[in-house]
């Protein structure tokens, strides 16, 4: 009975990780066509996709391609209802990825990516995650998701030819739980 339990776990992992997942969805070319496409990525055991490195899309001829973010300017996606949106962008180390966005303004932009790692035996899973903030020059600032005074004198540097955010920052960002709508929140006030 072992080797049975042993051996259907095996086999549904294999069928699962090999199973592919095609919502419907776009991606965006260099020339700033939107093409209609189904999103194709392998879904794993535990449903886990790379949203960031690499796409390959189905087009309505049912020609297949593989797109990394440096061929085209980012894709969209609907699953279950919901809308996902992802925008080729750089990263601290300085490789493009396909980031989501988190606030898109005139005046600055936040973006967002997460890295996870699975546990096993006693260890716990674990996610990190990245932010890149965008000037409409094309300025960027990297920082990890981690709440610290680094990153707060980090964001205050990188916006300070704004008078008015230097005291929002000084007084939001002081709760890890409260961090990302503190950052929307400061964000809608850099674009007003």
């Amino acid at each position: 009975m072992k080797q049975f339990s042993l051996t259907m776990v095996t086999l549904l992992a294999l069928v699962s990780s090999n199973a592919q997942y095609k919502p419907n969805g776009y991606y965006i070319s260099q020339n700033n066509d939107t093409i209609v496409a189904k999103i194709n990525f392998p879904k794993g055991f535990f449903g886990q996709n790379n949203f960031t490195n690499m796409i390959e899309v189905i087009e309505s001829n049912n020609h297949t391609n593989r797109f990394t973010p440096k061929d085209i300017k980012g894709y969209g996606l609907t699953d279950n209802s919901n809308t996902y949106i992802f925008l080729s962008k750089p990263t601290k180390d300085g490789s493009l990825k396909f980031l989501t966005p988190v606030y898109l303004g005139n005046k600055a932009s936040l973006y967002q990516y997460g890295l996870y790692t699975a546990g096993s035996g006693y260890s716990m899973a674990s996610q990190q995650v990245f932010y890149t903030f965008e000037k409409p020059n094309n300025d960027y600032l990297f920082l990890p998701g981690r709440l610290t005074n680094k990153f707060k004198k980090e964001l205050k540097n990188f916006f300070k030819e704004n008078a008015n955010i230097q005291q929002v920052i000084d007084n939001k960002l002081k709760y890890w739980l409260d961090m990302k709508k503190d950052l929307l929140e400061i964000m809608e006030i850099l674009n007003k």
